[in-house]
């Protein structure tokens, strides 16, 4: 008797868990908690602090991210703009440590003046790979149709992505590229489950709690790996890669052609040099060691993005497709670290991109 009374609470509370969690999900999806589209980066959120909470060396004061209606991190209104420029591309168009009007795309975007909207829809980490399903969806949203020039900034994570593991950037699934280049899919994209607002909920929760709990390796570790960590000189085999590459390239090219849109790429520049400062170094070995990356010296690093450019600027010439070489100085005036632009580095990006803008007639 004692078993089947236990037998009936458990089902009983079994059943009211699962009622209960229907009936959430019905209420959390009528609340549209999630966009159900493609997004870059969550549409109309923004975040506002005194000051830049990555508190790096040189940029300082007042610090916002914030993301319009589309996902685009942009400073003026996509719908009064006569004329729309997309921004895809990393970490090093995202620029995501400057606040809002310090970025290179807010700063073209003031430069160009109030008949330009620069929207930017780059998102860290994301290679060639990604942005060919980036500019596919961004370009066909119906806000975004009349657009006329996409600017891409590109090479260095197609570079990285290819030394930290050749089958994961060259063969990863459609669905996980989808899932790295875009915040927001929609849910005929999803397994069933993962459509639920109750599992992006559970997702998102683990995803903070992960990031929050993770350990930081105190400065003195990075300092021992590097140490005690040889570097490698000799460049790899890249074929495999630039050729994967060059033809995510063309795929761009083709997606720009069909919808009859100017594409401008930019080679990536980087602080990765011979002789790199002794305060670099470390750096090199914080990569290696969070990303997974084989830590070669700063020489072998710049030879290796060079030829990923270099192979770029080539597939350019050979179709006929403008393309900014961003030759910039190999300094702190530039870069707060290996790749990223400060806000004195931001300014000549922009600078460089506007120049090269307003001198190409046939680009409107």
């Amino acid at each position: 008797m004692a078993g089947k009374g236990l037998f009936k609470k458990i089902k009983y509370y079994t059943v009211s868990t699962v009622v209960i969690l229907i009936i959430a999900e019905i209420v959390l999806s009528l609340l549209n908690i999630y966009p159900n589209d493609y997004y870059t980066n969550t549409p109309n959120v923004s975040q506002k602090y005194d000051e830049n909470p990555s508190k790096i060396a040189g940029i300082s004061g007042f610090y916002e991210i914030a993301y319009d209606a589309l996902g685009s991190r942009s400073v003026s209104e996509y719908s009064k703009a006569s004329n729309k420029i997309v921004a895809i591309g990393g970490s090093t168009t995202i620029c995501a440590v400057l606040t809002q009007e310090k970025t290179w795309t807010a700063i073209l975007d003031k430069k160009l003046g109030d008949s330009y909207w620069v929207g930017n829809f780059a998102r860290s980490g994301n290679s060639s790979n990604h942005h060919l399903f980036q500019f596919q969806h961004i370009l066909d949203k119906p806000e975004l149709k009349d657009t006329k020039i996409v600017l891409m900034l590109v090479g260095v994570n197609d570079c990285r992505g290819y030394l930290i593991s050749k089958d994961m950037y060259m063969n990863m699934y459609e669905l996980n590229i989808k899932k790295s280049a875009f915040a927001h899919l929609p849910n005929s994209e999803l397994p069933f489950l993962r459509r639920l607002t109750l599992a992006k909920l559970a997702r998102q929760a683990k995803q903070r709690i992960l990031f929050y709990s993770q350990p930081r390796r105190p400065l003195d570790y990075l300092e021992t790996y590097e140490s005690t960590t040889e570097p490698i000189t000799k460049l790899p085999d890249l074929t495999d890669g630039l050729n994967h590459y060059e033809k995510n390239l063309k795929q761009l090219i083709k997606e720009a052609e069909k919808r009859n849109v100017s594409i401008i790429f930019i080679t990536q520049p980087t602080l990765w040099q011979k002789n790199l400062p002794e305060e670099y170094k470390t750096l090199l070995a914080s990569r290696a060691h969070y990303n997974k990356t084989p830590l070669y010296t700063g020489e072998a690093l710049n030879e290796i993005m060079t030829i990923f450019n270099q192979r770029l600027l080539t597939v350019c010439k050979t179709h006929n497709i403008p393309v900014i070489d961003l030759q910039l100085p190999k300094n702190k005036t530039i870069f707060y670290d290996d790749m990223h632009f400060n806000e004195s580095g931001a300014e000549v990006v922009a600078e460089k991109v506007y120049f090269f803008k307003t001198k190409q007639p046939y680009i409107n």
